[in-house]
Order: structure tokens, then C-alpha cells, then sequence
């Protein structure tokens, strides 16, 4: 078996213990400590860490393929583990120096990162000041290091840029009150001022385009991929995690599910069956188009094509779509497991609050992301601070 595979298979048999502490973490709105750890000795965090800093230097395919698995158990874990495993990624784009710091003594490090533009830069000597506060500080709560996007004036215009600060640099405000996904600890992230060096920043258009200074030291097609495209599609994983294992408590409790007031199971009902097998299907339709935009991208940088802007914006198409039809499939079942389902101590409920908060994310808006794929299908050229 190689070294991804076991990684998935790790994460699979994660999920159910996931599951038992989903609750924990919704009360405690972070993650138990004892979650990240497991993740960690999982193989998660390294798993698209170059190996020459200690990293497996695996693809996006296992990586989609362990973060949905764990998404059928926890959503605000599955989310966790995206963003800390993607963000290991975003480092490998930075300046060298920058990846030295962070992975000097273990191949991982636990970054939020917050993509909005909601502070501000002024270029000094040696580097920037950085200042601002920025919502959806997913991850915060264990993170050694923080990643946050800033305005920039260069030559009388505005480059936005994302700067690397360590975790003590900045104060975190406890605002993460929210009805669905409360484990993520998405808390708010403030730098009253602080210096950075210019090796702990990068610009956006560099991320965006794939011509990071970090793919300019580590070999593989992996380090030119650009920004958006991985992260709509890496993002949209443990979604559908979250509606597989929705999937399967509906199967499984519609086995032994005796309906009020008539006493007829309801396994033996025609329109249970039904709504079972639709969302099967559709479920493992979403499945086959996300595991073939991961590919087809993962292909386009192997050869060399790479991916245009008409390719990019279908990358954003498929994980808003996947991400609405896991929304879909799981208040559709959720509303047919009856009232009881919506308890307190249902996972079902949660799993409903969750998925609805996380497709919410403005990469999944389906309005935005079907107007943007069209408009470039019209060969009419996008906003450029659109996410694409």
C-alpha cells in the first residue's frame, strides 16, 4: 500500500472517533487537543510538505480523498484538516528562508490563513508593517503561525499581498459564535502593528498564478499549481464527507426506523426508499466529478499544459456545485429522518447546521461562481479581485 493510501485509510478509521467527540468540540468551539494529535500522527499535516523538510510530498488526490473521509465524521474537522494541510502547501510557496522557520523542528505547521484583504501594509525597510483584523480565522486555536492578506500601494497602485506572522504576534478575539461549524474556532485575528519581513510575504497575483518563489525551490509540478483552484477543490472534500456520513446514519436508521401513528418501518416505505437511493446517486455523482477535477488539474501541471483562466473558473464550478449538492442531500434526509432527528444530541441536526454554514463559503456561492464561469464562457473578463 503506498504511503497516501495508508493516509486515507487512517482517516477512515478516524472518522468514527471524530464522530463520538463532534459534540465536545461544538461545546468547546475548537478542537479537542487530542484531534489535532491524532491528525498529526495520521500523516495529515505533511502530507503536500516537500520531503526534503521532512513532508511525504504527496498529491492533492489522497489528500481530497483523507479530508473527505474525515468530513463523515466531523465537519468542522474535516475543514481543519484542509486548511492545516493546504496551508503547509501555501508555505511551500514561500521564500525558502520562511519554510525553514516554520519546519524546523517538525514537517508541519497548524496556519490559518484568511484570503479577504482586511488590513493594510507599508513597505520599510527590510520588509512591511502589517495592520488590520481579519474574520474566519479558521484554526486559530492551535496555530503556531498565522497567514493574513493586506493592502499594499506599490507605484501608486494596490497589490495585495499574504504575510506569514508567528502566532504571538497576534491577538486572537473570541467571536466564534455561530450555529453551525463552531469547532473550526474561526475566531478573528488582529495585528495591532507589527513588522514582517519581506521572506514571510508573497503576492497574491504570484499564488494565483502559479510563479510562487517557492516553485522555484521545490521540485514538482504540485508547488506551480495555482492558489484558488486548490483550495475551492480541497475545500469542497469534507463537505461531501459531511452528506456521505449523513448518507449512511439515514441508511442505517432507516432500517430500524418505526414510524408514528402507523407502526410501518420505514425501510418499507416507498418514498424512503426513494430518497436513499437519489441521494446515492447523486452523492456519487458529486464524488466522481470532484475526484476528476482534482485529476484533471494534478494532470494539466504533470504535462506542463497548466490551466487557463476558462479552466480555473470550472475548477470553482465543480466545487460549488459539489458543495450544493451535499447541502442538498443532507437537508433533504435530514428532513426525512422526523423530528427526533433534530435533538440536541442528533448528529444529524449538527451535521445540518454545518453543512449549511460551510457552503455558505463565498468560494461555494453558487450565484457568484455559475455568473463567473459563464461570464469567462462569454469570453468576458472577470473582476480583478474576483477569486478564480
Amino acid at each position: 500500500m503506498e504511503y497516501g493510501d495508508e493516509i486515507v485509510r487512517r482517516a477512515r478509521e478516524l472518522a468514527p472517533v471524530l464522530a463520538e467527540r463532534a459534540a465536545a468540540a461544538e461545546e468547546a468551539r475548537r478542537l479537542p487537543d487530542a484531534t489535532i494529535a491524532d491528525l498529526a500522527d495520521a500523516g495529515l499535516f505533511g502530507m503536500l510538505v516537500p520531503e526534503r523538510f521532512g513532508g511525504a510530498g504527496l498529491g492533492l488526490e489522497p489528500m481530497v480523498a483523507a479530508c473527505r473521509e474525515i468530513g463523515t465524521g466531523c465537519a468542522s474537522t474535516g475543514w481543519l484538516s484542509v486548511i492545516y494541510t493546504l496551508h503547509n502547501w501555501i508555505l511551500a510557496l514561500f521564500p525558502e528562508e520562511a519554510q525553514r522557520e516554520v519546519w524546523k523542528d517538525r514537517p508541519y505547521g497548524l496556519i490559518p490563513c484568511t484570503l479577504a484583504p482586511s488590513g493594510t501594509a507599508e513597505p520599510v525597510d527590510g520588509g512591511h508593517r502589517v495592520a488590520g483584523r481579519w474574520s474566519w480565522g479558521s484554526g486559530v486555536m492551535h496555530a503556531d503561525h498565522v497567514m493574513v492578506m493586506a493592502l499594499v500601494t506599490v507605484d501608486g497602485g494596490i497589490e495585495p499581498r499574504l504575510f506569514l506572522l508567528p502566532r504571538a504576534d497576534v491577538t486572537v478575539h473570541d467571536v466564534w459564535h455561530t450555529s453551525g461549524m463552531r469547532g473550526t474556532g474561526s475566531n478573528d485575528i488582529e495585528v495591532p502593528d507589527a513588522f514582517v519581513p519581506a521572506h514571510r510575504s508573497v503576492p497574491l497575483a504570484d499564488l494565483s498564478e502559479g510563479r510562487s518563489p517557492g516553485a522555484e525551490v521545490n521540485a514538482g509540478s504540485l508547488y506551480r499549481i495555482p492558489l484558488v483552484p486548490v483550495f475551492a477543490l480541497t475545500g469542497a472534500a469534507p463537505v461531501l464527507g459531511v452528506a456521505e456520513g449523513v448518507l449512511a446514519r439515514f441508511a442505517e436508521r432507516m432500517r430500524s426506523r418505526v414510524m408514528a401513528y402507523s407502526g410501518v418501518k420505514q425501510r418499507d416505505l416507498m418514498s424512503g426508499q426513494i430518497r436513499l437511493a437519489r441521494a446515492t446517486a447523486e452523492l456519487a455523482a458529486a464524488r466522481l466529478l470532484l475526484d476528476g477535477a482534482v485529476r484533471d488539474l494534478t494532470a494539466a501541471y504533470e504535462t506542463g499544459e497548466g490551466y487557463g483562466i476558462r479552466e480555473r473558473a470550472r475548477a470553482r464550478l465543480v466545487a460549488a456545485h459539489v458543495a450544493g449538492t451535499a447541502r442538498a442531500v443532507v437537508n433533504e434526509l435530514c428532513s426525512a429522518a422526523g423530528a427526533s432527528a433534530q435533538f440536541s444530541a442528533s448528529p444529524f441536526q449538527r451535521a445540518q447546521r454545518d453543512v449549511n454554514t460551510i457552503s455558505s463559503h463565498v468560494v461555494f456561492d453558487p450565484d457568484a461562481t455559475y455568473a463567473l464561469y459563464g461570464r469567462i464562457e462569454m469570453g468576458i473578463d472577470p473582476d480583478p479581485m474576483t477569486l478564480v
